[in-house]
């Protein structure tokens, strides 16, 4: 016991702790301790024996609380020295994590530690092969008797591990699989836009906007979105077949201010919309009011940013008449005019 002077220091801190809610049952503890013992984890265990009283475990909703330790072998314990708190605590888990469990997350999916703040990352390689934070974890545990669940693990968790995307597109490649996962924006960049649109009486393009998926990308193109008033789309309400129409006859793929469009106002179409057909700038006949496809622009520039800018309009802007007969017989569907669409030139 000699060679482990350096844990008394140790678990004096660690006793110092905040107080416990409530840990396994004692005897799941002291049975883990003796077998962490009997198998080499001589360091571990006398960790485990002097904070488990004092773990910062969540309010259980039942009366025991399960927890996985991940336990590193003494040798670490020589070569990285005295570990800080937040460091060791980040070896336990507060969940029941049997090795069914663990290998059935997905890659880069993350669990939660004791260590404030921190989360484990699952990073198994391969179907069969245990991994988190980079490193290896037993094939089966060491101890478990439905409370408490032991493994061993071949060295130290980072502290500060992350996982970096391993190609140039922002892309984190699973090893177990061959999906890829794109890295989506925790919100969607269309918040903004939307966030002034509903504030202006223009609530059901918000919340047409909310709904694209595009928004939570890093790559997109540039848009033009003309909003008609929330009073003038009232009428398409439950009309679900029509939505995908309705809103994109009112996109389209460039950005178009109101200085672009004015000084273009002579029957020029800007671009073909999403659904493929043109949309004319025009002025009225007094040459005061300009229109998008005969729809007075009635608020220019309500919002404008890098990559978009929308515009508020009178009323809906209405489909050809060829595209309208269409629509009296044939449900729309995502694909059937956006396939016709090509890229805008920027």
């Amino acid at each position: 016991m000699a060679s482990l002077k350096l844990l008394p220091p140790l678990i004096l801190l660690l006793l110092s702790s905040a107080a416990a809610v409530q840990p396994p049952p004692p005897q799941s503890i002291t049975n883990a301790e003796d077998t962490l013992a009997d198998s080499g984890y001589i360091a571990m265990s006398l960790i485990l024996h002097a904070i488990a009283p004092t773990l910062p475990l969540p309010r259980p909703s039942a009366t025991i609380t399960t927890l996985t330790i991940f336990s590193p072998p003494d040798a670490a314990f020589y070569t990285y020295g005295q570990p800080s708190l937040a460091h060791l605590l980040l070896h336990f888990s507060p969940l029941s994590l049997p090795p069914v469990s663990l290998l059935s997350l997905p890659f880069a999916s993350t669990l939660p530690s004791l260590s404030h703040s921190k989360r484990l990352t699952v990073t198994s390689a391969h179907p069969e092969t245990l991994s988190i934070n980079n490193v290896k974890i037993s094939d089966f545990p060491i101890f478990d008797d439905g409370f408490l669940i032991v493994y061993a693990i071949d060295d130290f968790f980072n502290l500060n591990f992350t996982l970096t995307p391993t190609n140039s597109t922002g892309t984190t490649t699973n090893p177990k699989s061959d999906l890829q996962c794109l890295n989506l924006e925790t919100t969607s960049r269309f918040q903004e836009a939307s966030g002034v649109l509903k504030s202006r009486g223009y609530s059901i393009m918000a919340s047409f906007l909310d709904l694209q998926l595009l928004g939570f990308s890093e790559n997109f193109m540039q848009w033009t979105v003309f909003a008609p008033v929330d009073e003038e789309l009232v009428p398409f309400s439950g009309d679900f077949p029509r939505y995908y129409s309705l809103f994109m006859r009112h996109l389209v793929p460039c950005k178009a201010g109101w200085k672009d469009l004015d000084e273009t106002a002579n029957g020029t179409v800007i671009s073909n919309n999403a659904m493929g057909f043109g949309l004319e700038i025009t002025m009225d006949e007094d040459d005061e009011v300009l229109m998008v496809n005969g729809v007075e622009i009635t608020f220019p520039d309500m919002f404008v940013s890098k990559w978009l800018v929308v515009h508020g309009i009178r009323r809906a802007i209405a489909l050809p008449e060829s595209e309208e007969e269409e629509l009296e017989f044939v449900d729309v569907s995502p694909g059937d005019k956006f396939d016709e669409l090509a890229p805008p030139e920027f």
